[in-house]
C-alpha cells in the first residue's frame, strides 16, 4: 500500500517536472524570438538570380527635343505612339495577298493595315514628325545615297511609297538620327542601359544579311530586363511586342531626332 502511494507520488512530481519545463520553453521561445519554421528569404546569390524588370522614367532621361510642343519629349512621344498600334493589331499585308495592293495613294495604308515601316512612320506622327515629308525631302537632296535605281528601277522619287520601303528608311536613319550599338546583351547593364523605350531598331529576321524588318523599343521588358519590340510582320501577321531583341540579327539601332539636326517638317 505505502509503495503504491509513494508511486503515485512519484509520477504526480514529474508531470509537475514536465509541465514547467514545457512552460519555461515557451516562454524562452517567446521572449527569443526563436522559429522552427523553415527560413523564407533567399540567400544573396540566389536574390541576384531573380526576375528583374527595368524601370525608365521617361520624362528624366536627357531628352531636350519636343517637335510638336506638346510638353512630351520626342522619345517619348514616339514609344506612345507605337504603344498606341497594339491597340489598333493592324494586319501584315503581304498576308493579304493579291487583293490588297502595297500602293496607297497619299502613302499610308488604311489603319487596320501595315507593313513594319508603316508603325515607325504612325508614331513619328505622334512626336510631330512626317516620315513621309522628311524622307521625301532628304531623297530630293541626295537622290544617290538611296537605292531607287538599284532596286525600284526609279528615276525619280515617289513619295507615297517611298518612306514605306524598309530600305530608304535605312538610309534615312543612317544619314540622319544618332546610330547607337547594333550589340546587345541584357547580362550588360552599361549595354542594357543604352536601348532606349522609343529607339528605332532593324532586324534581319531571315537572316539573309539585309534588313526586312523594323520597329520601335518599347517600355514592357521580359524577367532578365531584356525590351520587347513593337513591330509588324508577316510573323505573326499582326502588330505586335515580342522579345526580339537577342533573338534576330540586328541590322540598325536608331535615335531620332539627333538635336545636331533640324528635323522639322514644318518650318521652310
Amino acid at each position: 500500500m505505502f509503495e503504491r502511494r509513494r508511486k503515485k507520488l512519484d509520477i504526480r512530481q514529474l508531470l509537475i517536472i514536465i509541465i514547467i519545463l514545457l512552460i519555461t520553453l515557451g516562454v524562452v521561445i517567446t521572449v527569443k524570438g526563436i522559429s522552427f519554421r523553415k527560413e523564407l528569404e533567399p540567400p544573396t546569390a540566389l536574390a541576384n538570380e531573380l526576375p528583374r524588370f527595368r524601370l525608365i522614367d521617361m520624362d528624366n532621361i536627357g531628352i531636350k527635343t519636343d517637335e510638336d510642343k506638346d510638353g512630351i519629349n520626342d522619345q517619348k512621344d514616339i514609344l506612345l505612339g507605337a504603344k498606341k498600334q497594339l491597340e489598333i493589331r493592324a494586319r501584315n499585308i503581304f498576308l493579304e495577298g493579291e487583293k490588297e495592293s502595297n500602293y496607297y495613294p497619299g502613302g499610308d495604308p488604311p489603319p487596320d493595315l501595315a507593313v513594319s515601316t508603316d508603325i515607325v512612320a504612325r508614331a513619328f506622327r505622334e512626336a510631330g514628325f512626317d516620315l513621309k515629308e522628311l524622307v521625301h525631302e532628304d531623297i530630293i537632296e541626295n537622290f544617290n545615297a538611296y537605292p531607287l535605281r538599284e532596286i525600284w528601277n526609279q528615276r525619280f522619287p515617289d513619295p507615297n511609297i517611298d518612306y514605306r520601303r524598309i530600305q530608304n528608311l535605312e538610309v534615312f536613319f543612317k544619314r540622319n538620327a544618332i546610330s547607337l550599338t547594333t550589340v546587345f546583351s541584357s547580362l550588360d547593364k552599361e549595354n542594357l542601359n543604352s536601348w532606349l523605350p522609343g529607339d528605332v531598331v532593324f532586324f534581319d529576321m531571315d537572316e539573309d544579311g539585309y534588313a526586312d524588318n523594323v520597329g520601335i523599343i518599347s517600355d514592357t521588358t521580359t524577367r532578365d530586363g531584356t525590351p520587347k519590340v513593337i513591330y509588324n510582320y508577316i510573323d505573326p501577321g499582326f502588330t505586335c511586342e515580342e522579345n526580339i531583341l537577342g533573338q534576330k540579327p540586328i541590322k540598325g539601332h536608331f535615335r531620332f531626332p539627333d538635336p545636331q539636326k533640324k528635323f522639322s517638317d514644318k518650318e521652310g
